[in-house]
Formats: C-alpha cells, structure tokens, sequence
C-alpha cells in the first residue's frame, strides 16, 4: 500500500458502560459495529472497543451499539482526517444536577441514594459558561453536596454537569434486569388493526407530573427539566431535572417494546409523551408512574 494511502486511514475508539450501574461492558453484554461498513469493533473485557485502519467514508460513520439488555444506538460521526478519533458524546457519564444551596465552595443538591466515585479534577460545567473543576471526589451513599474548585457565578435552580468520565453509555432496555425498587414505565406499541407490535416507533416525553420540559444549556449539552407542581406556600413548583434527549426519547424494540426507568427515590408519578411512527398518525398519551414499582401500557397506533 502507497504511503500516502495510509495517511489517510483514521481508527475510531471509545469505551462503553451501563447506563444504570456504569459497569463497563463486556463483548458478551453489548457489540459494537460500523452499519455502512459492514465491520464489527474488537472489544475488550473492560468495555473500550476500536474499528481499525478505516478508509474516509461519506458523508458519516455510523456506529452502533447494541446489545440484548440495552437499546439499540447508533452514533453519526464525520471523517475529522486521519489519526485516531475517540467516540465520547458529551453530556453521557456524568452526573446531573439542579443546585439547591452555594455555600463557600461547595454546591448541594437534592440528595443521591448511590453514587459512583467521581474522581478529583473531573470537569464541571454549569450554566451562562461556567466552568471549573472538582476539588475533591464525590461518592458514597446519600450524597447531597460536591466541593469545586471555584464556584462564582453559580445559583440555586441552577443546572450542573460533573463529569465521570468518557465513556459512552448503553441504556437498559426492555429485557433489562432491573434491580428491585427501580420505578418503571413499560410501554407496548402496536397496531390498532391487529397487525401486531410496532418496531421503531418513537416515544419522546412532554410532560412530567403535568409540567412541561424545558431546555437550559450547560456546557454545550442540552439538558431537560421541569417545574413539577407543588403543594402551594411558600413553593408552588419543585424544579426537577431530567437529563439530556436520552432521558426523554427512546424507541421500541422488535417486540414493540420500550421502558424509562428512574431510581424509586425521584418523584415522578406521571408522563405525558408522544407516540409517532412513519405511515401512523401521531398520539399523545398519559402514563401514571408508581414510585419503586413497574405499570405497564399498551398504545395503538392508527394507520394515517
């Protein structure tokens, strides 16, 4: 092979974790592969994959990932020259907060049963640019504060991202095992004319507990919150944060199938979301939530 060929190659790597636990996942667990290339990744034990020695490709790359557990993702990414390309999305590992009290340098938040070690140094990003770093690891059982490095410009109600790590993350599925107590919304869509299950329809949350999402920007990343009604003075509104579009939007697996999932301890009760599919008229339904337990729904779809 020429040697201006080969300057041309590009390598693309990444590591994926559980979304749920951030356990990095096995080959056995999740795959990794390059859909228009038609390749499947070498993975490793501790999660990190890579497609080797890739020839520029138009317009994209997309890779997927997937897994009988998780749901199916596929990422867009363009040929940035040759060399080699991490794939780390921004806004995936990392925690995601709505601040509630600044006090000295230290920023509380509602309180986190468990929460995986956040290293020391790790990224923080807040709203209107701000940005500094941890000073200090955050972990442990009912976590309700972190120390920065610098926290000038930062308020109550607002959003806050600390960063993990670079790993991307895999989101439990419909035929995930979910520990007990974790609250969750199973949805089946399918035909109304008894065609069977709907594979790919798109469910995209509007509403949580009757409030409207929101968007607030932090650090690049789009983030969805809410202000969730509350008993009336001295507060009528609970703000509450979501996370980033994969918290909001997923789509059914070839059963039809699709869940959201949430620790028992966040206070949803209810979701308003959209049900669309190409070739079926669109439909907003209402889904009631039981805190630690699982309701299941099934939506059809009419034929447009």
């Amino acid at each position: 092979m020429p040697f201006e060929d080969r300057e041309t190659r590009l390598s693309l790597f990444g590591r994926a974790a559980d979304e749920l636990t951030r356990i990095d996942l096995n080959p056995r667990r999740f795959r990794a592969a390059l859909r228009n290339h038609h390749r499947r990744a070498i993975q490793k034990e501790d999660g990190n994959f890579v497609f080797a020695d890739l020839t520029p490709s138009v317009p994209n790359y997309e890779v997927e990932l997937a897994g009988t557990e998780f749901l199916s993702r596929t990422l867009q990414l363009g040929w940035p020259g040759p060399g080699a390309l991490e794939i780390a999305p921004p806004g995936e590992d990392e925690l995601q907060v709505l601040i509630t009290l600044v006090n000295g340098n230290r920023v509380e938040f509602a309180t986190i049963p468990f929460l995986p070690s956040i290293a020391t140094g790790s990224a923080v990003f807040g709203e209107n640019g701000f940005s500094t770093t941890l000073a200090a690891a955050v972990e442990g059982v009912d976590v309700q504060e972190a120390e920065l490095a610098a926290v000038a410009g930062l308020a109550p109600g607002q959003a806050l991202r600390i960063v993990r790590s670079r790993r991307v993350l895999c989101r439990p599925g419909p035929n995930y095992a979910f520990p007990a107590g974790t609250t969750l919304a199973a949805l089946q869509v399918v035909d109304s004319a008894g065609a069977g299950p709907l594979q790919g329809a798109q469910i995209r949350i509007t509403h949580v507990n009757g409030a409207p999402l929101t968007t607030v920007n932090v650090g690049g990343v789009v983030l969805f919150q809410a202000a969730l009604p509350a008993p009336p003075p001295p507060a009528n509104t609970t703000p509450f944060l979501l996370g980033t579009d994969a918290a909001r939007s997923i789509e059914t697996n070839t059963r039809g199938n699709a869940v959201f999932y949430y620790q028992q301890a966040t206070p949803i009760t209810s979701l308003t979301a959209n049900v669309s599919l190409a070739s079926y008229a669109s439909q907003s339904i209402a889904v009631s939530v039981q805190p630690g337990s699982r309701t299941f729904q099934i939506v059809s779809l009419v034929r447009s």
